[in-house]
């Protein structure tokens, strides 16, 4: 995981990509940080298109340096 705070916008909609490389994981790392709810998506009903918000994306950062 990145070590230097991610730079996207907190109002910002992402997709998994775009989520992977602002935390610098892979996809399968982002998959495991939703299953264990370090993240959630903005629309969980639609598992092929998965989005999340940069606020999220920063939550879920903030969560896993303290780890």
């Amino acid at each position: 995981m990145n070590e230097t705070k991610p730079s996207v916008d907190p109002h910002g909609v992402y997709t998994v990509k775009r989520t992977c490389a602002a935390l610098e994981v892979s996809y399968k790392t982002l998959r495991k940080y939703r299953m264990n709810g370090h993240i959630q998506p903005i629309n969980p009903d639609n598992p092929h298109r998965l989005k999340y918000t940069g606020q999220s994306i920063l939550d879920c950062w903030f969560k896993l340096r303290m780890l």
